[in-house]
């Protein structure tokens, strides 16, 4: 899988990357009044320590499903279900990549990709970040945001349950119009998740590689 394969495949997992985006002309600005919804949503964001969850994706490509584990600040590993081979862990500044099916392993600085968002100690959702739409209803409130200095090149819709408020799914739109909806099946939060899990092991060589070694 090509590097640009790689981060549309983390922006998928993890909604979040910056090259998203639906017109803005079929949204409302939020106004005064969603100040508080906006300021509880990233407290929610601040307040997840962990995540346990399979996922199921949808988009032009076809269906795909998969595990993903989450550990603030800085963890992360979402393993595909097969016959998708990919393999994705990162843990500290590193990414890797691993291909199954190729058997290959490569890694990336986490600053570079999409992942880095999430994974950054403190989100803050006016930094880089603009709330173009804010919608509630029938138990739910849904959030869109763009790249402050690039509103055009695509959004991203995170949908939270309302009672208690917990991310349920979202939607990416890229600048091409292009949609992948995530929904997360049975998630759990907060729970332990061991360090093993974000080891950056190539599955390769059954022993820790990265660019150093």
């Amino acid at each position: 899988m090509a590097y640009m394969h790689i981060l549309r495949a983390i922006a998928a997992i993890l909604c979040l990357s910056v090259a998203l985006a639906a017109p803005a002309s079929a949204q409302t600005p939020p106004g005064p009044a969603d100040k508080a919804d906006i300021e509880r949503i990233g407290g929610w964001l601040n307040g997840l320590t962990t995540l346990d969850t399979r996922f199921v994706q949808f988009s032009s490509d076809g269906r795909a499903s998969g595990r993903m584990l989450l550990r603030r600040p800085d963890k992360l590993r979402v393993e595909y279900d097969p016959p998708t081979p990919v393999l994705l862990v990162a843990s500290g500044t590193w990414i890797m990549h691993h291909d199954k099916e190729l058997l290959q392993t490569s890694f990336y600085p986490v600053s570079e990709t999409p992942a880095a968002f999430l994974l950054r100690e403190h989100i803050d959702l006016d930094e880089g970040l603009k709330v173009t739409d804010l919608r509630k209803g029938e138990g739910v409130v849904q959030i869109t945001l763009v790249e402050a200095g690039a509103p055009a090149a695509g959004s991203i819709t995170l949908q939270f349950d309302e009672q208690p408020l917990r991310l349920a799914r979202w939607r990416v739109v890229d600048a091409q119009g292009a949609t992948i909806d995530i929904a997360l099946v049975q998630p759990r939060f907060g729970g332990p998740i061991g360090s093993e899990q974000f080891s950056l092991v190539d599955p390769n060589l059954g022993r820790p590689v990265g660019p150093n070694n």
